[in-house]
């Protein structure tokens, strides 16, 4: 099986230039599984925190440009299952909710009807527990929760919290980097999948965030290609397999 995982796109966000590279990638690996979410729109608009209105586009505007987005990630990967995966912005919808319960019984507020997943073709789970990660052939994957300081030491952590169970992609740190170790019943890795947002947020300057792509192969062993993106230039440049990707 063939996996990718895009992640942390944050739209809108979103870096277009480190997206149209990720979908070019994504075009020529022609993934069976392909995941969805994982901090892929923002939420700004329903967050807790206070509003710069210089930022704001709207929750109509977010979800159009998600919508605009998913679309493209299908037609890069059309043979691909797409599964959500809820990540800590998305999750930002459940908790205005439950601070505005008067709205909470609204079917048309639920995060999949909001986001139209039906109609994009995307997997979502009911249930209280559901969506929170997907497991693969000798593998996980999560949006994660923790955040360390540098690059790998999350990865670690989340391996820590599985106790070395499985081998484990992890969004959320907008960074890249790899862990592994050899236990009693074989060889595992965690990885943090880097970002495709903007590299340059109105919230904080020059942020320890990577951007690129995690692309997996589950047989006939858990192969990871960790696929950083550089900037040169002005351009967003890549390599992978023999190819130079350029936008």
């Amino acid at each position: 099986m063939r996996v990718a995982f895009p992640t942390d796109e944050h739209i809108p966000y979103h870096d277009p230039k480190a997206r149209e590279l990720a979908l070019k990638i994504i075009t020529d690996f022609n993934p069976d599984l392909m995941v969805a979410g994982s901090d892929a729109v923002d939420f700004y608009a329903v967050s807790s925190f206070d509003k710069d209105p210089k930022r704001a586009f709207g929750l109509q505007g977010e979800i159009d440009l998600f919508k605009k987005a998913q679309r493209e990630w299908r037609d890069a990967a059309p043979n691909a299952k797409r599964v959500y995966l809820i990540g800590n912005h998305e999750d930002r919808l459940r908790r205005y909710l439950w601070r505005h319960p008067e709205l909470d019984s609204l079917e048309a507020l639920e995060l999949p009807e909001l986001l139209g997943l039906k109609e994009l073709g995307i997997s979502y789970d009911e249930g209280i527990d559901a969506n929170l990660e997907i497991p693969i052939q000798n593998g996980l994957i999560r949006h994660g929760s923790l955040v360390r300081s540098s690059s790998a030491y999350t990865a670690k952590g989340e391996m820590d919290r599985l106790r070395y169970s499985t081998n484990l992609l992890t969004g959320h740190t907008h960074r890249g980097g790899s862990f592994y170790a050899r236990t009693r019943d074989g060889f595992v890795q965690g990885h943090e999948c880097f970002c495709l947002c903007s590299l340059n947020p109105a919230y904080v300057q020059y942020p320890d965030w990577q951007q690129g792509l995690v692309l997996v192969e589950t047989e006939p062993f858990f192969q990871i290609e960790a696929i950083p993106f550089q900037t040169i230039r002005r351009r967003k440049a890549t390599f992978w397999r023999g190819k130079q990707y350029t936008v």
